[in-house]
C-alpha cells in the first residue's frame, strides 16, 4: 500500500509538469461603410397635398405638391422629371398635364371605379376648347412651380415619359425644393355641378431623377 502511493504521487507530479495544449481559434471582424445616395428626393409637406373644391363653382383651395430635391454630383448627370398621371376607364393611366393658349393645366380625375372619366373626356380637356358635358369626372386647374435653389422648371413634351411633363434643371444647386400648386379656378368649361360627379379626384404626381448613360 505504501508503494502504491508513492506511485501515484510521482504521477501527480510528473502531470504538472506536462507541456500545456491551446486549440486553433481566430476571431473575424467586418469593417462596414455607407455610400449614399447620389440624389435623394422626398416630400416636404404631404399635408398641403389635400384640398376640396367648392361644388358650387369648382373653386379649389388650392393643394399643391412639394419636394425636396438633394444631390451630391453634377447636374448634368441626372434627367430630372416631374410627371402626373390619372386613371381613365378606358385608356388605362394617362398624362394629368396640358397646355391650353400658352399656360399650362393639370387634369383631376374622379378615383372611385365607376367614375373614372374616359379617355375622351381626358382628350376635350386637351383639345384646346373643352365643351362641359364632353368631359365629366374631370376638371383641370392652373398650376404655378415655386422654385426654392432650382435653376428651372420647363414643360416638355416627351413620349418617353409620357407626354406633356416637366423637364427640371438644378444647375449650380445641390439642394433645393419645387412646388406645384394648383390655382383656384378650374379651366373654363371643364367643370359642371352636375356632369362632374361628387367624390375625390386627384392626379398623381411622380418626380424622378434618372441617371444619364
Amino acid at each position: 500500500m505504501k508503494y502504491l502511493f508513492k506511485q501515484t504521487a510521482i504521477i501527480f507530479i510528473l502531470n504538472s509538469f506536462v507541456t500545456p495544449t491551446f486549440c486553433a481559434t481566430n476571431f473575424q471582424q467586418t469593417i462596414v461603410t455607407t455610400v449614399p445616395a447620389a440624389v435623394n428626393i422626398s416630400a416636404i409637406n404631404q399635408s398641403l397635398s389635400k384640398g376640396s373644391i367648392a361644388p358650387q363653382t369648382g373653386i379649389s383651395t388650392s393643394p399643391s405638391a412639394s419636394f425636396n430635391i438633394k444631390m451630391n454630383g453634377e447636374d448634368c448627370n441626372y434627367t430630372y422629371i416631374a410627371q402626373a398621371k390619372l386613371y381613365t376607364s378606358d385608356g388605362g393611366e394617362v398624362s394629368a398635364y396640358v397646355k391650353n393658349s400658352n399656360r399650362e393645366y393639370i387634369i383631376l380625375g374622379n378615383i372611385s371605379t365607376s367614375n373614372y372619366p374616359t379617355l375622351r373626356s381626358i382628350n376635350n380637356i386637351k383639345s384646346g376648347s373643352p365643351i362641359t358635358s364632353d368631359n365629366p369626372n374631370a376638371i383641370a386647374y392652373p398650376i404655378t412651380n415655386n422654385l426654392s435653389n432650382i435653376d428651372s422648371s420647363t414643360m416638355v413634351n416627351n413620349s418617353a415619359y409620357g407626354g406633356l411633363c416637366y423637364s427640371i434643371k438644378m444647375g449650380n444647386f445641390q439642394n433645393g425644393n419645387i412646388v406645384q400648386t394648383l390655382g383656384a379656378t378650374p379651366l373654363v368649361n371643364t367643370y359642371s355641378i352636375s356632369n362632374d360627379r361628387a367624390g375625390t379626384y386627384q392626379a398623381i404626381i411622380t418626380l424622378t431623377a434618372n441617371r444619364n448613360p
